[in-house]
């Protein structure tokens, strides 16, 4: 199967999605992109850090696409992105479509919609000191804070409890932190499958 056979297909969702949308035909086996939109990202350059990680763990052997995670570009905007993994007949992965989604106006929107639907209140905000915490002692750290506001087990958090703790820690931007969806998971005492189903429904 040639990947180039996907190149007009990549134009098709370049044009219907916009302009501020990024797309990526990438080669799995190489680790390059194949062609992209828009122009600026150059052929034969890396795949995503995060592509790699799905191929390290080999999600393509149990999934056809991971939809709507959370990522960051290069610049530090957030994203909703998917990515969909082109297989051959023998589920052989040979390259992968990723849709990187700018989400930072709709989440101000979003949050001015909150103010003025709940009123405007002043958050607390937990710091930790990040120069004597590694990166998972924080994330841990952030969540374990985030759970202990509910004042009960976190097994015995209630529908409602879990989806507003899901959405503080997305907001936090602790799901863009490896390892952050297994340790929630281990907290709450359920799969990492339930996680990402919460997540999903934000």
């Amino acid at each position: 199967m040639d990947l180039l056979n996907y190149v007009p297909f990549v134009g098709f969702l370049a044009h219907f999605l916009g302009p501020d949308v990024e797309i990526r035909l990438s080669d799995a086996e190489k680790e390059e992109v194949v062609y992209a939109h828009p122009s600026d990202i150059s052929k034969g350059s890396s795949i995503l850090e995060i592509e790699k990680r799905f191929i390290e763990e080999e999600r393509y052997k149990e999934r056809d696409s991971v939809i709507d995670y959370r990522a960051l570009s290069v610049d530090g905007k957030k994203l909703k992105s998917a990515t969909h993994f082109i297989k051959n007949h023998n589920n052989q992965l040979l390259g992968l479509l990723t849709i990187n989604y700018p989400v930072d106006e709709l989440i101000e929107f979003r949050n001015m919609l909150n103010n003025l639907i709940s009123g405007y209140r002043t958050k607390e905000e937990n710091y930790f000191e990040s120069v004597t915490l590694s990166v998972e002692e924080l994330m841990t750290n952030t969540i374990q804070d985030a759970v202990n506001k509910f004042k009960v087990p976190a097994s015995r958090l209630s529908y409602e409890e879990k989806m507003k703790l899901i959405q503080t820690l997305d907001e936090k931007g602790t799901f863009l932190i490896k390892g952050s969806v297994t340790e929630l998971a281990k907290i709450l005492n359920t799969s990492e499958t339930t996680v990402y189903r919460y997540i999903n429904k934000l």
